[in-house]
């Protein structure tokens, strides 16, 4: 007994088994694993499970959506449809399954506690200031004091003692000619 093949699109046009694809037209793992892998367990599914539920949920999913399409035309219909199914609903829901919106505060109450107050005061946050960078600039005298606390090292550029090194040597000579000729004008 032979079984089907299915045409494929690949180079050489090679066609795979029924067994392989599965009778729905779907590729299945377990006849793949059992080809590929050499598996004789005959424990391994060849069938694909279908769960019942979601096979209903698509059926009656289909059912209301055909009914919905059939009667969107016309108001009366869709106002007669719209009273069927809320009176199919009482009858299907009459042992208090569904509950309404007050029952399922209630019973969030009871569980939970009590209930959120009606009104929350919310404050402003307190004000602060959130431009620059974070870090304020020292003034003059706290740079002078600051400079003042460390210690001299001798340059040896110019052999003197002082804040400088032969680095910035003539960078700092020449701001000091510039801050005598300042304080010589005055």
């Amino acid at each position: 007994m032979e079984s089907e093949t299915l045409p494929t699109s690949h180079v050489d046009n090679q066609s795979y088994s029924d067994d392989v694809v599965g009778n729905a037209g779907r590729w299945l793992k377990s006849p793949l694993l059992k080809v590929i892998h050499a598996v004789q367990n005959p424990d391994v599914a060849t069938h694909v499970y279908v769960d019942e539920k979601k096979k209903a949920q698509a059926i009656l999913l289909g059912e209301m959506l055909g009914h919905y399409q059939a009667v969107s035309i016309d108001i009366d219909q869709i106002h007669e449809l719209t009273s069927i199914v809320r009176e199919a609903r009482q009858q299907i829901f009459a042992d208090g399954v569904v509950t309404s919106t007050a029952q399922k505060k209630k019973i969030m109450e009871e569980f939970y506690g009590p209930e959120a107050p009606q009104e929350v005061d919310v404050h402003p946050p307190e004000v602060v200031s959130t431009k620059g960078c974070g870090s304020r600039l020292p003034s003059r005298v706290e740079k002078a004091l600051k400079l003042k606390s460390k210690p001299m090292s001798q340059c040896k550029k110019c052999q003197e003692w002082g804040h400088h090194d032969s680095r910035n040597c003539d960078k700092f000579k020449e701001k000091e000619k510039m801050w005598s000729r300042r304080n010589s004008d005055v």
